[in-house]
């Protein structure tokens, strides 16, 4: 079945930015978000003062965050837990960021970055652009404990997985290479982002004629017509709706997890597939220590998820860390980058529309938090994180910008 690109979007493309600001760049007034918060984990409150051992990690797709914990009770190390939290995940099909259930590059190919810092011991490592191994998480592990490097890549990282002992499995599945496929029919013709958005010099006249779906039904609208084309490319029905949205407006979710025992311990982990169908040899700021990952064991751990070229200009992992050793709390030292990202784009908010970043932040005494850019996602749901101290919860996220990206209005 084919349906012209052109036609899917007219009907709900319908407002452009120049309309949604105003000439000082103001925001229109902020959207009512979609809170689906009460589908999540309970709400209790949180307490007062930090309680040992704690798990801080984004709220979906974390199915090893209590056996995790339980590795943290029981005296298992640190980086033994947060990399439980993240071998799942890679093993999981249904989890699209990374491992297995990874989305591809544009060349159809599943790369896959990954890192850890392990604070006892003040060492960390990376990989990157891996292909034929599905737990590259552990592969990162194996570059911390038995070389003396820092990041390894591509088809090296993978022959030293192999000969670790890593399993030879190409992480991808019948369902990602349908969406690869789908992503293939509808990037053809001009579309609702161009690539012209992350560049902060976007050119005017390209950013007014550039549109975006003036509300979040409308932005529905389109994603609903889109995915008559994941139906017709054999998806099933639970799936077409994320491959019609992943189809039109891709996002990198990489998955960080921080553990901290009750000896004040702590370590961290990250893994991804990155940006879905982006240009082969590209790599996430998963890769890159400082950026989307970054451990002090004298002061605490910071994580990112969201645009790594945002993010990667300014450290944000690193910056965060060193705004706390300077005195920060977790949430000032969050929002701090948040403020340096809209920077980067000269607060222009009709190009930040195109940018999600979240931070989550832990510090060695416990304390904990999670700032995103935005108070919704692309799909305009409030955004939350989990953290388990003995009680698994999910919190809503600090927010610097009201609304929800990609929406004109």
């Amino acid at each position: 079945m084919s349906i012209p690109r052109r036609t899917i979007l007219a009907s709900a493309v319908l407002s452009s930015t120049s309309m949604a600001f105003g000439a000082a760049g103001r925001a229109a007034p902020p959207m009512p978000m979609a809170d689906h918060m009460n589908m999540s984990h309970p709400k209790p409150k949180r307490p007062d003062v930090p309680r040992l051992p704690v798990i801080l990690c984004r709220t979906s797709d974390t199915l090893g965050i209590d056996a995790a914990y339980g590795m943290l009770q029981q005296g298992s190390d640190t980086l033994d837990a947060a990399l439980k939290v993240t071998r799942t995940q890679e093993d999981d099909p249904n989890d699209f960021t990374n491992g297995v259930g990874g989305l591809p590059d544009a060349d159809g190919a599943v790369r896959l970055d990954a890192c850890c810092f392990h604070g006892p011991t003040g060492r960390s490592a990376a990989v990157a652009g891996v292909g034929g191994l599905r737990n590259v998480s552990l592969l990162a592990q194996a570059v911390l404990q038995k070389t003396g490097y820092n990041l390894l890549a591509g088809e090296g990282a993978r022959l030293f997985g192999i000969a670790q002992g890593l399993p030879a499995e190409a992480p991808s599945n019948d369902r990602t290479d349908k969406m690869w496929s789908l992503w293939k029919q509808v990037r053809a013709l001009p579309g609702p982002v161009a690539p012209g958005v992350y560049d902060p010099n976007w050119p005017a006249q390209d950013r007014q004629a550039h549109f975006l779906p003036a509300s979040q039904a409308s932005l529905d609208t389109l994603v609903n017509k889109v995915a008559v084309l994941a139906k017709a490319a054999g998806l099933e029905p639970q799936w077409t709706w994320r491959a019609a949205f992943d189809a039109l407006f891709p996002s990198a979710t990489p998955l960080f997890a921080a553990a901290l025992n009750a000896k004040n311990e702590m370590s961290c982990a990250a893994t991804t597939s990155g940006l879905p169908w982006r240009m082969p040899g590209a790599v996430s700021d998963v890769a890159m220590l400082g950026a989307g990952c970054y451990l002090d064991p004298a002061v605490g751990a910071a994580g990112a998820s969201g645009n790594a070229e945002a993010n990667i200009r300014i450290g944000g992992a690193h910056s965060i860390v060193q705004s706390m050793r300077s005195g920060m709390p977790p949430e000032d030292a969050g929002m701090d980058a948040l403020r340096r990202v809209a920077d980067c784009y000269k607060n222009d908010m009709a190009a930040l529309r195109f940018v999600e970043i979240v931070y989550y932040v832990l510090r060695k005494d416990g304390a904990y938090a999670c700032v995103s850019l935005w108070r919704g996602d692309r799909t305009g749901h409030v955004r939350t994180y989990t953290v388990h101290d003995g009680l698994r919860r999910s919190e809503p996220c600090l927010f610097l910008f009201n609304g929800s990206p990609l929406i004109a209005a």
